[in-house]
């Protein structure tokens, strides 16, 4: 991964932080099926990559102790300063800047690996799942997730539309290499981790719902997550952004109800033993 797009994540570290319990329901669901797949318990060696804000850093943490241990990594100076904060001073806990495509450990080293919503913003994701591989032991187990398709995770899509059609940003959904949708269909992202030299493979659709309470605070949270929607935000009059956030209750419109709005989230979710 570029420089530049360590940087890009690191300008909206403070928002992720701020953010984190959204952040983290719309993973609600898919956590624990992710903390399932990679069977750990006391005693494990185990490493996170992506660990952004650090809360599944602070599970996994738990999960192996007592004596076991954590590298909780981040490729963004801004987020490893997040999970630092987060899980820094747990015992067994070491906080690392680490690249998914060069991972800076000894090979064989963890029990398991895990890497949730990072692999699809890789541009060569082939090239870390056989650095994974390389670092973990036979028969450790990975456990990786990305979102699922533009058009199953309308919490996300809907504000890029709504930012478009106001000229915030432009071109179509990211689905291209590195970009948030790159690795949505389940069989290739099957194909990919069997490529890698993975046995077990197995994905799995994890499809579950987040609830905003008004489009302010969908706008205002999607808004500030993803590094190119929060610079042209940042950087857009009162009055258009005001615009993007009529544009996007109507859009969302078919989501509304009493208590706000409850938007369907997808995620895809790949286990895999070396």
């Amino acid at each position: 991964m570029s420089a530049g797009c360590d940087l890009a994540w690191t300008t909206v570290a403070p928002q992720w932080d701020r953010l984190r319990e959204h952040v983290e329901a719309m993973k609600a669901d898919l956590t624990p099926l992710l903390l399932d797949a990679l069977a750990i318990g006391p005693g494990n060696r185990v490493l996170e990559l992506g660990g952004g804000t650090g809360e599944l850093a602070a599970r996994l943490a738990a999960a192996v102790a007592p004596g076991g241990s954590l590298v909780a990594s981040d490729l963004a100076p801004g987020m490893v300063t997040l999970l630092e904060d987060r899980v820094g001073r747990l015992p067994g806990v070491e906080v690392a800047q680490l690249d998914a495509t060069n991972i800076a450990q000894a090979s064989e080293q963890f029990d398991a690996v895990a890497f949730r919503m990072g692999l699809m913003l890789i541009p060569e994701p082939d090239t870390a799942l056989r650095e994974i591989l390389r670092v973990l032991r036979p028969g450790g187990r990975l456990a990786v997730a990305v979102w699922g398709a533009p058009q199953d995770n309308p919490w996300m899509t809907c504000v890029g539309m709504a930012a478009m059609m106001h000229g915030l940003v432009s071109g179509g959904p990211p689905v291209g290499p590195g970009s948030p949708f790159s690795l949505a269909d389940p069989d290739e992202l099957e194909k990919l981790v069997r490529g890698a030299g993975y046995s077990d493979v197995s994905v799995r659709v994890v499809d579950s719902v987040v609830h905003f309470p008004d489009v302010e605070t969908h706008a205002a949270v999607v808004g500030a997550l993803a590094p190119p929607l929060a610079a042209a935000f940042a950087a857009a009059p009162d009055d258009t952004r005001a615009a993007v956030r009529r544009t996007l209750g109507e859009l969302t419109s078919q989501y509304a109800g009493p208590d706000g709005i409850r938007l369907p989230v997808r995620a895809v979710m790949c286990s895999a033993q070396r």
